[in-house]
């Protein structure tokens, strides 16, 4: 199946979402206390015009959207307030862990982490990892490129060594050994089995963007009560700094290295994608060996040699930027089934 350019505005798209969707779901829990404690009308007043009153006026009005409730200004009365309360706490966490109105997915590195740490294994855990599990086995490390949040910030990396370049400014190339995501990944899990404590959660991006955007936009919610609205960098932690100095070096020594060659969930993901059935797969008789899919693939693979391996995270931008048309997603196994029909 051919992947077409339009679907990398769709990757872009189910990106953004994640990240609104990030941010927004610690802005609803905050909707949901004001107006558990009818006070939801007087705090828009208070924070009119600023980043916290357009955002508790934008959850409103998506909720009461979802749940059927009055629309406008109208004071939400009786069963409507009570589905919107409801709708509002049935959406919280992040892509680190995320219940969505009673559905819960959780990142395989969080459930295994919690299971090395805590050394049981909960069913609960299984019940969250399931989706996910079955979508990185279809699909390979789908995560990575279409729904970590850091991911997303990550490939901006790509645009701004670009400009160096542009500059005549030359970034470096460095490259590691892609083996060091499984040593971190085994090094974290073996740390967390032996103090009893989550350790990978503290370097993860995902679960670091998850947590640094809830303690960002709770502290903006408290000093706003306090009369200092707009935004603010309080809530931010040390957090903050790291997400930082790994784009930093991204942009001065190479792209992705963080994704290749060091995130330990990357690691997780690459080898529970390993026999992933949807891979990209080449035309020998179209491709015309022209480079432009080297050249777009920013994990440092080789689909134009057909070396795509594990690490590949099916974003499609090799497909996208192929002029010849010689690649596409194919499940695996395809290729030999249409040579058979094609003998008979």
């Amino acid at each position: 199946m051919k992947l077409p350019k339009p679907l990398q505005v769709g990757r872009r798209s189910v990106q953004l979402a994640v990240i609104a969707l990030t941010v927004l779901i610690p802005v609803a829990a905050r909707y949901a206390n004001y107006l558990s404690a009818r006070q939801l009308d007087d705090a828009i007043e208070r924070f009119d015009g600023s980043v916290q009153g357009h955002s508790l006026a934008l959850v409103d009005g998506a909720l009461r959207l979802a749940t059927g409730a009055e629309s406008g200004d109208v004071e939400l009365r009786g069963d409507e307030r009570e589905a919107v309360i409801l709708a509002a706490r049935n959406v919280r966490g992040s892509t680190w862990s995320l219940e969505l109105f009673g559905l819960t997915l959780t990142d395989p590195l969080a459930a295994l982490e919690s299971a090395f740490a805590s050394r049981t294994a909960r069913r609960v855990m299984f019940v969250g990892i399931l989706i996910p599990l079955l979508g990185t086995i279809l699909l390979g490390r789908v995560f990575c490129s279409w729904i970590c949040p850091a991911g997303f910030l990550l490939e901006i990396t790509g645009f701004l060594r670009r400009v160096l370049r542009f500059l005549e400014l030359r970034p470096g190339r460095v490259r590691l050994w892609h083996g060091n995501n499984y040593l971190l990944l085994g090094l974290g899990l073996g740390l967390s089995a032996v103090v009893g404590l989550p350790i990978l959660g503290y370097v993860y991006p995902p679960a670091l963007v998850g947590r640094e955007v809830h303690n960002g936009i709770t502290v903006m919610f408290d000093r706003a009560e306090d009369g200092l609205v707009g935004f603010s960098a309080a809530g931010l932690t040390v957090t903050s700094w790291f997400l930082l100095a790994i784009v930093l070096v991204e942009v001065a020594f190479g792209s992705r290295i963080w994704c290749r060659s060091l995130c330990p969930g990357g690691g997780l993901f690459t080898a529970l994608g390993a026999f992933r059935l949807v891979r990209v797969k080449r035309d020998d008789k179209s491709c015309t060996q022209c480079g432009e899919c080297v050249v777009a693939c920013e994990m440092g693979l080789s689909p134009m040699l057909d070396r795509t391996g594990v690490e590949c995270d099916n974003c499609g931008k090799c497909v996208a930027n192929c002029s010849d048309d010689a690649l596409a997603f194919r499940m695996v196994g395809s290729e030999r089934r249409a040579r058979k029909e094609a003998v008979r």
